[in-house]
């Protein structure tokens, strides 16, 4: 195995590192009595969150806008409201403009809080979920590949999410998985992708 912060290897009762001195209690490391060997959690971005709706933003507030500033308009004339035409029109822009973002914001946050990954010597277990919790296991006998992809968000803070194929998976006309078991937004990309590959690869 490797050690979590300089990628050395490290014996498998090791409790630090030889290289750098880190302690391998935590993260990657020989596992007893039923612990896991690697535990990893997604890291949240709050800035890329937000930025990754702005197209959706921008579309539900012309459509919000549109459609509900429309029946608004009606019930303010019947009403007789004093308020100017524009108005529904623009409340609900504004509704739906800020709405979408600070919904996004924090459900990722407590989807993220809740999401762990835990990887044993033959399977991995993992939690995902907020407002429903799930719990899956994939064995790694049952994994085709594993690969590492990095965005361009994802780059510029030193993440990437690890991709396990499964028989299930559906491929694209390149030939690499166009879905699968996403370990996403990780920290160390690199080094986490090649302990992931030599758990699956003792297996299969």
């Amino acid at each position: 195995m490797y050690c979590q912060k300089c990628g050395k290897a490290i014996g498998k009762d090791a409790r630090f590192c030889h290289s750098c001195g880190t302690p391998v209690s935590k993260g990657f490391r020989a596992s007893e009595s039923g612990d896991p060997i690697l535990v990893l959690r997604p890291k949240f971005l709050p800035l890329v969150t937000t930025l990754s709706v702005l197209p959706l933003q921008i579309f539900f507030a012309v459509w919000g806008g549109g459609f509900f500033g429309g029946f608004s308009m009606f019930a303010v004339k019947v009403l007789n409201l004093p308020l100017p035409t524009w108005f529904t029109f623009a409340f609900f822009a504004c509704v739906f403009f800020f709405g979408i973002p600070i919904i996004t914001y924090f459900a990722k946050k407590k989807t993220y809080a809740k999401t762990e990954y835990r990887f044993y010597p033959t399977k991995l277990d993992y939690y995902e979920g907020f407002f429903t919790t799930e719990e899956k296991t994939i064995n790694y006998k049952n994994v085709n590949e594993v690969y590492l992809r990095k965005g361009v968000f994802q780059k510029m803070y030193g993440l990437g999410t690890i991709i396990l194929s499964t028989p299930a998976t559906g491929y694209q006309s390149s030939g690499r998985a166009r879905s699968g078991i996403r370990v996403a937004d990780i920290e160390s990309p690199d080094l986490v992708y090649r302990q992931v590959k030599e758990l699956v690869s003792r297996v299969s």
